[in-house]
């Protein structure tokens, strides 16, 4: 059984740690071990938490100043691009090594290349397409051999479509992006309907989306 650790312990963590469980109890019903044994979670705010009860697991210690502690591997919670570039430099600095985690219910196409540390709640991902690593998809569709730089986020009922996702891509819920290219660091805003090429940089919001300064 691999030991586990949720860096973070904010909404994406609950998620995070819901798949391991799913994963868990998956491999038991095959007549296998569990997978994971999740010793608990990394926060810089001690009382994170706090809102989730029904988490009966420690925070063991805060991400600035965390050095692995034997053979554990890590499993980055968190959604925001520039967040998650940060804390990872921090941690693999120190000799963390971060796991993939895909829930159980995800559907992958033939020829998928998936990078390291994605954390991927899917309904579907189609054949063809390459994941880089610090990805997070989050409920939502994939297709059309489309290509997702490292660090991007796409969150609920997003649908890409086709296209290239530059790195450090965030993607609200319920938006669509129909085989264009979105630069780096870009923000596609919820329910926007992409179907132009986004500059690296650039917010875009509507449909179809245009650019906003907000």
């Amino acid at each position: 059984m691999q030991d586990i650790i949720i860096v973070c312990a904010g909404s994406v963590a609950t998620e995070v740690y819901t798949v391991i469980r799913q994963i868990n109890k998956c491999e038991v019903e095959k007549g296998r071990p569990e997978r994971y044994h999740i010793l608990g979670f990394l926060s810089d705010i001690p009382d994170s938490l706090d809102k989730y009860p029904y988490i009966k697991l420690p925070i063991l210690g805060d991400i600035t100043n965390w050095k692995p502690i034997g053979n554990e591997k890590y499993v980055l919670a968190n959604a925001t691009p520039k967040s998650k570039v940060k804390i990872v430099e921090l941690l693999k600095r120190r000799g963390c090594i971060f796991e993939t985690l895909i829930a159980p219910n995800t559907f992958i196409g033939e020829n998928v290349e998936i990078g390291e540390g994605c954390f991927i709640t899917a309904f579907s991902i189609g054949a063809g397409i390459k994941i880089g690593d610090f990805v997070n998809i989050m409920g939502s569709m994939i297709g059309g051999s489309a290509e997702i730089g490292d660090y991007s986020t796409t969150l609920g009922f997003t649908n890409v479509a086709g296209g290239k996702l530059g790195k450090r891509v965030y993607v609200g819920s319920h938006a669509v992006i129909l085989d264009v290219s979105v630069g780096d660091d870009a923000f596609v805003a919820v329910g926007s309907i992409v179907v132009k090429n986004v500059k690296s940089g650039v917010k875009v919001f509507g449909n179809p989306a245009k650019r906003v300064d907000w």
